[in-house]
Parts: C-alpha cells; structure tokens; sequence
C-alpha cells in the first residue's frame, strides 16, 4: 500500500463525544500496536505501522489492518481483525504469510468485544487511519498502564491481564 493511497484520518478531539472516564478506542488500537511492537518488525525493523479501521454507521469498528513500513511509502499487510464472526470461537485476526502474534489477537477481540466500554471514534467517516511510530520506554509504559486498565475496566480475567510491571509477552525491549 503506497502512502499516497492512505486515508486521512483527524487527530483533533471532537468534543462533543468525549467522555473523560473512557479512553478513546483508538489509542487503545495504539497500545496494542505498541505492545505487539517485535510482531510487526519479525522481518525487518518496521518505522511505523498503520492500523486502518472501518466503522459502522454507530461509529463502532468492524474491521481493523494492520500495516508495517520499513521504507517510506512501501506498506505491507501484518494482519486483518473482524469484529463479529458467525462461529464464536473462530479466530477473528488473520496474519499474513509469516507473521503471528501471541497477544495482538486476544488485545482486538477484549477491544472490539466492549468497544461500549471505550470512547468511540471521533470521526463521523466510515474509514480512518492511525498511525504509530516505533514507540520507546516512555511511550511502552503508558501503553502498558493504559492496556491493564482497560483490561480492568471490561473485568477481563487476570490470567489475560497485561501487567502495568511485565507487559505482554512480546512487548519490545526498545533502546529508542
């Protein structure tokens, strides 16, 4: 996907759907990215990633993908996630040829399963882009905190929470 074919996507906050005792769903998208960071650079040492998402007309997400870049402009497709699913336990998240993830899928299917839970995207289009740079300590400890406390706010099972300390499995040991 070149990135002259990526779709514009508005960082501003629109107030009027703001709820300060919920994250917003995308920067929950961000956390996982972050957190699944070595899943998206398996290959080669990815300098950004790009979730793209589609909405449905309530604004809630029905599909997710997940693009990696190791040279500006030059995209290539990770995985795909799909909210619903005809089958219950199907696995919803797909993976390109050689790519796989311990901790991305079950992060989509807690934040696509309770998107009430989190605040909506602020955009009223029906596609819309984020993009996420390879993120550092700083940025991996939010992401942490952020992720364990949504986990806690849908009541996850602590055997799937991400410890505020540990982080999923495959979180980066980032030197940036």
């Amino acid at each position: 996907m070149a990135a002259s074919q990526t779709i514009p996507h508005n960082h501003e906050p629109d107030l009027k759907y703001q709820d300060q005792s919920k994250v917003a769903i995308e920067h929950l998208l961000e956390c996982a990215v972050a957190l699944n960071w070595k899943d998206f650079t398996r290959h080669a040492e990815a300098t950004s990633v790009q979730v793209e998402y589609g909405t449905a007309t309530n604004r809630s997400l029905e599909c997710l993908k997940f693009w990696s870049s190791t040279k500006r402009g030059y995209w290539n497709l990770v995985c795909e996630h799909r909210a619903g699913s005809e089958i219950a336990h199907q696995n919803r998240t797909t993976f390109t040829s050689g790519n796989s993830s311990a901790d991305l899928p079950w992060m989509l299917d807690a934040i696509m399963q309770h998107q009430d839970a989190f605040t909506p995207s602020p955009s009223e289009v029906s596609r819309g882009l984020i993009q996420v740079a390879c993120p550092g300590q700083a940025e991996l400890k939010a992401a942490r905190k952020c992720m364990a406390e949504a986990m806690d706010r849908i009541s996850l099972p602590s055997s799937l929470h991400v410890t505020r300390e540990q982080g999923p499995q495959n979180a980066p040991d980032n030197k940036h």
